[in-house]
């Protein structure tokens, strides 16, 4: 049985180990195609894929090249959302994972499972792209608690301001703060719990009147 070879954008790669089994993945691009080491023999185009689910970007290299053996630039641009084929890194100079893509393609018809939607941060208002099903509503940096999300909004919701009720608030690269919602309601049940503690301290007083003449009449 003869195997069929991959194709790169229209160009064959059959040149390349074509016994390693490729891998796909899908996501969207989070920066722009960029051409690295082009005054060395081996240049590449680099960008970066957000996977489906993941907080964290995979760097992406483009290593395909035209029958003339002419590096082919890859004709994605930031917030597209493409497929790739190809095989993860397994450098031992290398610590972070990246991947190499060997054929890859531009989503088109499937835009409605994974479209790309501009957001502005509920927390800085600057602008960010992300998919249409993570539909995060602040940017990496002003993550709340560790959620992109508004509190309550996909869990129950225990306070409006810091969402989880732990009363601390964390912002990425900030000193955590306190909760100034959870305090007013600490004070709340503080202050509640003082107005009861005289009818509470009569209620003591009867017990103990009572304890005493029931000892009184044995």
């Amino acid at each position: 049985m003869t195997e069929k070879p991959i194709l790169n954008n229209g160009v064959s790669v059959a040149n390349l180990d074509i016994q390693k089994q490729l891998t796909k993945i899908s996501g969207i691009l989070t920066s722009p195609i960029q051409l690295r080491g082009e005054n060395t023999q081996e240049p590449y185009y680099y960008s970066f894929i957000r996977l489906k689910g993941q907080k964290v970007d995979l760097p992406v290299i483009f290593k395909s090249k035209s029958p003339d053996n002419q590096l082919i630039e890859p004709k994605f641009k930031k917030g597209d959302a493409v497929e790739l084929s190809g095989h993860y890194s397994n450098s031992p100079h290398s610590i972070r994972k990246s991947f190499t893509g060997l054929d890859y393609k531009k989503f088109i018809s499937s835009i409605h499972e994974f479209k790309v939607i501009n957001k502005e941060c509920f927390g800085c208002g600057d602008k960010f792209i992300c998919s249409s099903q993570e539909n995060f509503d602040y940017c990496s940096s002003c993550e709340l608690n560790g959620s992109r999300h508004i509190p309550g909004r996909f869990t129950k919701n225990k306070c409006s301001e810091c969402g989880d009720g732990s009363g601390t608030i964390k912002f990425p690269g900030q000193p955590p703060r306190n909760c100034r919602t959870c305090q007013l309601a600490k004070i709340s049940i503080l202050e509640q719990a003082k107005s009861q503690l005289p009818l509470l301290e009569k209620e003591a007083e009867k017990i103990t009147q009572t304890r005493q003449r029931l000892e009184n009449h044995e």
